[in-house]
């Protein structure tokens, strides 16, 4: 347990509690066994930039047409600075708990309660919507399988879920042979483009286009800065390197160079495949109106084969997605039950690893609620809003790297991001900014998730008190 932890639990007077809690250091000690690329690898099977590529990209270019090309662009400088912030936090006190552990580290609890609701959230609803996606891709290549969706998609979460109880090298291994044969399929799918050049790249970018009524008109300001928020569920995932900090070898020097890398290759290996396959298309009409449109300049390329590569692509950058995604969760969960925020008992339970070393507890935590969303009608509204809990996210990763160092002058930094405070500034004001454009639904699903967490903070307070 860091030292920022220990100091926070002894200003709450809970030390006693939690050295009853931990009966057995070892039960609280991951083994180091990462280096930077198996860290890198799993982070990267996050990032799924298939699935990005092919699926997640539809939903921008039905806002913003092609200025979802330029929204990338502006989305990949925001990801570098963002992986700036992540290296510098992380680097300081190394912790499986992600994002939430170094936000709570440096901002007031009940901003590091509400932190944590938006980022475990995404840990049951991606991988539940990432397994249902695996089905229907799977019964478009296999059209005679007689199993239905959700037990398709059951089978898949069960799968993810028995290689992430494994150790955690079984699962690098794992996420990096599928992140290889994704970067094979986006290899293909990107000189396949080049070869069927059919649009001015220079003004698809300088002059974006998107479809009203099916006319193509100019993208307006107002139009562009809507398609912001939800871009970041396109490259988004990188951040995954943070909870595998505590399982690198030299953790504290090595895991702002992990998530830096992981967020440079998500940014190159999603805008430029999709940038191809938009001057592949060789209707913008039908490209943008498209509910798949990055398959659509694939089949127009590739021909008759291309269904047939698309499925295959998808369904290994969604199983390997939810597989990443259950191994870093669980790995928050657990953070959550050595720092001993839960009753007692609760804690116990989640912040314990299994005779594998991995929190076995936490990957049941995220499987067992992620269950029913494979039948939920409106997951679809879920995976949307996840972009916005995404965003709310690094809006307090910004916070925390701008006020660390004025809370803070004197601990070393074993990484320190360049041109402090500017990235942390323009992260935290591009993020605000982001969310306030957001539509009314998912702002108020956003106010849900914080009056939760400020409840649950409050709770917290009852369940920690010390016994008298």
């Amino acid at each position: 347990m860091s030292t920022s932890i220990n100091r926070s639990l002894e200003s709450d007077g809970a030390v006693n509690r939690v050295e009853g809690l931990i009966d057995d250091p070892h039960t609280h000690n991951f083994r180091k066994s990462l280096g930077v690329w198996h860290v890198v690898g799993l982070a990267m099977a996050d990032v799924s930039p298939t699935m990005a590529v092919l699926l997640l990209t539809a939903g921008v270019v039905s806002i913003s047409g092609t200025f979802t090309i330029g929204a990338c662009l502006i989305l990949s400088v925001i990801v570098v600075l963002i992986a700036l912030c992540l290296g510098e936090l992380s680097a300081m006190s190394p912790s499986a708990g992600g994002m939430y552990s170094i936000v709570k580290d440096v901002l007031p609890a009940p901003v590091a309660w509400i932190t944590l609701l938006n980022y475990l959230l995404q840990g049951i609803v991606i991988p539940g919507s990432l397994t249902l996606g695996i089905a229907i891709f799977l019964k478009d290549l296999f059209p005679g399988i007689p199993l239905g969706n959700g037990i398709i998609a059951l089978i898949a979460l069960f799968a993810a879920a028995a290689i992430a109880l494994t150790k955690v090298e079984v699962g690098a291994w794992t996420t990096a042979v599928m992140v290889l044969v994704e970067v094979s399929v986006l290899g293909l799918i990107t000189v396949a483009a080049i070869l069927n050049w059919s649009q001015d790249l220079t003004a698809v970018i300088v002059h974006p286009v998107h479809l009203v009524d099916g006319n193509l008109l100019p993208v307006t300001f107002a139009v562009a800065i809507t398609a912001l928020a939800p871009a970041f569920n396109i490259i988004n995932g990188y951040d995954a390197a943070l909870g595998f900090s505590e399982e690198m070898h030299d953790g504290p020097r090595q895991i702002g160079k992990a998530v830096l890398i992981a967020a440079i290759l998500a940014s190159l290996l999603i805008t430029i495949p999709f940038a191809a396959a938009v001057v592949a298309a060789p209707d913008l009409k039908t490209f943008l109106a498209s509910p798949t449109p990055v398959v659509y300049s694939v089949e127009q390329a590739l021909g008759p084969i291309a269904k047939a590569v698309v499925d295959i692509g998808v369904i290994i950058a969604l199983f390997n997605g939810a597989l990443s995604l259950l191994m870093y969760f669980a790995r928050g969960v657990f953070a959550t039950g050595r720092d001993s925020l839960w009753p007692r008992a609760v804690s116990q339970r989640l912040g314990s690893l299994n005779s594998k070393g991995v929190p076995g507890w936490g990957v049941l935590v995220l499987v067992v609620p992620a269950i029913p969303l494979v039948f939920v009608s409106q997951l679809d509204w879920l995976i949307i809003f996840s972009g916005t809990m995404i965003t709310a996210v690094y809006f307090c990763v910004g916070l925390a790297a701008l006020w660390s160092r004025i809370k803070d002058k004197t601990s070393p930094r074993p990484f320190r991001m360049p041109l402090w405070p500017i990235p942390a500034l323009v992260v935290t004001l591009f993020t605000g900014f982001a969310l306030m454009q957001q539509e009314t639904q998912y702002l108020i699903g956003e106010v849900v998730v914080i009056g939760a967490g400020i409840v649950l903070f409050a709770l917290s307070k009852l369940w920690s008190a010390p016994a008298r």
